[in-house]
Formats: C-alpha cells, structure tokens, sequence
C-alpha cells in the first residue's frame, strides 16, 4: 500500500543499494524470473527482496508469460518523483 508521504517512501526504498542496483537495471531491460543465476550482479535473494520493496511503493509492476513473472519500472511512479525533485528547486 502506497503510504500518505509517497515522496519519503520512494526516497526511502531507493537508498537501499540493492533496490537501486535493480531500479539501474530495469531502466535498461525488464526482468523475467526465475532469478536463480541472479541479475545486474544482484544474487536470487537480494533480486527478490529488492523486488517486495519496490512493489510495496509501486516502483516496479510486473505481468505473467506462462509461468514466468516479467518485472518492469513503473514509470509513473518514477514520473512523480521527478516532479517533486523539480519542484524542490524551482
């Protein structure tokens, strides 16, 4: 569930390493599980909680192909992050 701060909450998710390892790695291609080789230099674990973090701030979605999940950026969230930033300076 997306918080009342959802500015604090994405800043928050995306100050861990893992989770910004991944968000760099999504922004090039989508993922699709399973991660068992790992991903970006990210290990099946980390790839995974990275995953449960960033969906419980609505950073990343995903659709199913077969019995595979394909991960990628929600780019409106992002999009409202930047707007933030923007407004900060402006």
């Amino acid at each position: 569930m997306i918080s009342e701060d959802p500015e604090l909450e994405i800043l928050s998710t995306l100050s861990d390493k893992d989770v910004f390892t991944l968000a760099k790695g999504l922004s090039k291609e989508e993922l699709r599980s399973p991660f068992t080789n790992g991903a970006f230099g990210l290990d099946e674990k980390s790839i995974n909680q990275a995953i449960r973090k960033m969906k419980a701030t609505g950073l990343i979605s995903s659709r199913r192909d077969g019995n595979d999940h394909v991960y990628f950026l929600n780019k409106s969230r992002f999009h409202d992050i930047i707007i933030f930033l923007q407004n900060l300076v402006e």
